[in-house]
């Protein structure tokens, strides 16, 4: 999974854990945070904003970020798309 933040960093991982632990890692004042406390943190500062971002699970959190608009998926790579792989068979 590939995503970028609203501040321009892309972000690669395989799950949704580890899209949290990148954007933990990357984060100036959270990094000694555990991940979970790290999307606590988020959480609260997005609930003053009026953003409901739930921690119940990582996959929520994602799903929280990307509708809150601080999360965009990016198109990944390494999967050509079925236009393409058609395209090549012909």
């Amino acid at each position: 999974m590939r995503y970028r933040t609203n501040q321009g960093l892309l972000i690669e991982a395989e799950t949704s854990a580890g899209a949290i632990r990148r954007l933990r890692e990357s984060s100036w004042n959270e990094q000694n945070l555990s991940d979970a406390a790290y999307m606590e943190a988020v959480a609260d500062r997005m609930f003053q904003e009026g953003i409901h971002v739930s921690t119940l699970s990582p996959d929520m959190f994602i799903a929280g970020l990307l509708s809150g608009g601080l999360l965009t998926r990016e198109p990944d790579d390494t999967q050509p798309d079925a236009a393409k792989q058609e395209g090549d068979r012909k």
